[in-house]
């Protein structure tokens, strides 16, 4: 990934991936390292990757990889509990359903 642009990406397990950016970040930049982050998660792990966006609804994140779950609440407010569970829930199915997959938990 490119130096200076916030980008933070981390493999809390060897499954599980954290991959986050700071609000202050340019739309452009963004949009850049997704496309980065996009291009590794495919060459590292093929199809076997789920992304869950923790952030508000972004339709760009689709166009760059179809497999995304929605699932965020607004910027500065804790999430419901039936969101927690959701996320919970899903993470679980997915990773339960295939050794070679991995979930990608994003946020903005």
């Amino acid at each position: 990934m490119e130096e200076g642009h916030g980008l933070d990406l981390t493999y809390i397990t060897e499954r599980i991936i954290a991959v986050s950016f700071p609000a202050g970040c340019s739309e452009e930049s963004y949009l850049h390292n997704l496309q980065e982050v996009t291009r590794m998660l495919k060459s590292k792990h093929g199809d076997n990757y789920l992304v869950l966006n923790l952030s508000e609804k972004r339709y760009d994140l689709t166009k760059l990889n179809p497999k995304i779950m929605d699932v965020g609440w607004p910027e500065l407010h804790a999430p419901p509990l039936d969101k927690m569970c959701t996320i919970c829930k899903a993470q679980e199915s997915w990773l339960n359903s295939n050794l070679q997959h991995v979930v990608v938990i994003h946020c903005r």
